[in-house]
């Protein structure tokens, strides 16, 4: 059974406010024949050593220079063109002040002494056209080694000093939280078991994955004025979650926070909680000449289309086999929306019907929610819930670097025959690049551009993905568009009459809420709370 977490507004959670407790185009120039333009000119970086510029802390109490790192200058030239340059990496002898200054050397070519000069630090943190490389902040480790020499930005504006590169106390540009995660109650921590944590403030996801550590859990954040934050943890079986409003983190400043985490239950609309799993399969029904039992596919890409057994389905014979199995079914909800050929497009008391092919008596009167026929409180989404999972669901899932990724179009088992459908991400997971042969759209639309082998498919369902074959409809006995595409029910009926809507998806393209006639025949996939 495959695990996702689904909400339509914020994480549920106590929200703690307060202190550190906190509940507290630019072109490269190219090489040029003659180095009489190139000029290498020095200068003295130093970083504050306490004060209120102070960038990430070290174990030793303040951020300091090492060797091997470099700093980046951005600068105009004569010809009018913002260059970007690297340092060369600091030695033993280029560091003084005990580690709080650094002298840098650099090549400059025609730079223009009457404009300004920007230092970017550390280098990584400069993209090749000058800017700042806020991109490198999405993904991050958690630890503060890493933070510390690739990620915590510093930076400084001068003019020239006389035709001599100006000495610079940098200035900080971020908010560093140093992150404790506990339990709703606060009587357990839960850091050093945390191996995902995603961070965002509407505007900004910052996404931590690392192995599982004794904390703080380091992160580096753009500032932020009354932002209204949502976090998402994983230990990579459990989710955790939390919303705050009203924050603030301001640039050169560091913050100790305490967060506590409400295991596993995302908010709906309506205030109800609720974290599901998948079926491992599509829904099955098989007629034993008299009557109908009901089971899920052995495996989430399998899908029949017409009947199977001891004799198919067609128009000029419509009936079922004893021992045939069916998996598109007709809608229905109460007894009194019957419109003569709806019905779960089969029926208990006979096999033959000249209208769906599958069977049809009113007197069945079964609920829409076809998960009252597989008990354990089985259920099907409604259209809302479809619309949330595929459309508004935080997941905090990264996959193929797409941060939130909640569904792709995929070819799965490309190594045997090979199934069209969806794939959905569940909450809180990560996924290489090297984990598909490609990757289409994730969260959007491509002609079913992801494609997995069947060991690749085999590790995305160990890591709870949910496969949606594109199994095709039924109309009346006749069977259209398998592998072409996917039609989902819903349990929610629509305004007209005889109307309902269910999921829509083919190669390029996805509607969650559409509505069609309750007589086609549509597959089913139930879902079941966790708790």
């Amino acid at each position: 059974m495959r695990f996702l977490s689904m909400a339509a507004l914020a994480l549920v959670g106590a929200m703690m406010t307060g202190c550190t407790n906190d509940d507290n185009i630019i072109d490269e120039p190219q090489q040029p024949a003659s180095k009489n333009n190139i000029v290498t000119m020095t200068t003295t970086v130093s970083l504050d050593g306490g004060a209120a510029t102070t960038r990430a802390l070290t174990s030793g109490g303040v951020k300091t220079f090492a060797e091997g790192e470099q700093i980046a200058l951005v600068y105009q030239n004569t010809n009018n063109e913002t260059v970007k340059v690297e340092s060369a990496a600091l030695a033993d002898g280029d560091i003084t002040n005990e580690g709080k200054s650094a002298t840098f050397t650099f090549e400059l070519t025609d730079p223009d002494r009457s404009q300004n000069v920007t230092y970017i630090y550390p280098a990584a943190m400069a993209k090749a056209d000058g800017t700042v490389n806020y991109d490198a902040l999405a993904t991050q480790n958690g630890t503060l080694a890493t933070l510390s020499s690739t990620l915590d930005l510093a930076t400084y504006s001068a003019a020239w000093n006389a035709g001599s590169l100006p000495a610079a106390t940098l200035e900080n540009q971020l908010a560093i939280l140093a992150l404790t995660l506990k339990n709703s109650t606060g009587s357990s921590d839960l850091t050093s078991t945390i191996t995902g944590v995603t961070i965002t403030d509407g505007t900004n996801t910052y996404a931590i994955t690392r192995s599982a550590a004794a904390g703080p859990i380091y992160v580096a954040i753009q500032p932020t004025s009354s932002a209204a934050i949502s976090v998402i943890a994983t230990d990579g079986t459990n989710l955790y979650g939390k919303s705050l409003t009203g924050k603030t983190y301001a640039a050169s400043n560091g913050y100790s926070v305490s967060w506590r985490m409400t295991s596993g239950k995302f908010s709906y609309s309506n205030n109800q909680t609720k974290k599901v799993y998948f079926s491992k399969g599509n829904l099955q029904a098989t007629y034993n000449g008299s009557s109908w039992t009901w089971a899920f596919a052995a495996n989430q890409w399998d899908h029949i289309g017409k009947a199977t057994g001891n004799t198919k389905v067609t128009a000029s014979s419509p009936f079922i086999s004893e021992n045939a199995t069916v998996d598109l079914f007709g809608w229905v909800g109460a007894s009194s929306d019957w419109t003569g050929a709806a019905q779960y497009g089969i029926t208990s008391s006979t096999r033959t019907n000249n209208t769906n092919g599958y069977g049809n008596d009113a007197s069945e009167a079964l609920k829409s929610d076809w998960g009252t026929l597989m008990g354990d409180d089985w259920r099907t989404l409604t259209s809302a819930e479809w619309e949330y999972v595929f459309n508004t669901r935080y997941s905090g899932s990264t996959v193929n670097s797409t941060s939130h990724a909640r569904y792709t179009h995929a070819t799965i088992n490309t190594d045997g025959t090979g199934v069209n459908g969806m794939i959905l991400f569940p909450d809180g997971i990560t996924v290489a690049n090297s984990e598909a042969t490609s990757w289409g759209t994730i969260n959007g639309n491509s002609a079913w551009g992801t494609k997995c082998t069947t060991a690749q498919w085999a590790a995305l369902a160990a890591k709870g993905c949910v496969f949606l074959p594109a199994a095709g409809y039924r109309n009346e006995a006749k069977v259209n568009s398998a592998g072409s595409y996917g039609n989902y029910w819903s349990s929610s009926p629509s305004t007209g009459s005889g109307v309902a809507y269910y999921v829509d998806f083919g190669s390029g393209y996805l509607s969650p809420a559409s509505t069609g006639s309750r007589y086609a025949g549509f597959s089913v996939r139930l879902v079941r709370q966790v708790e």
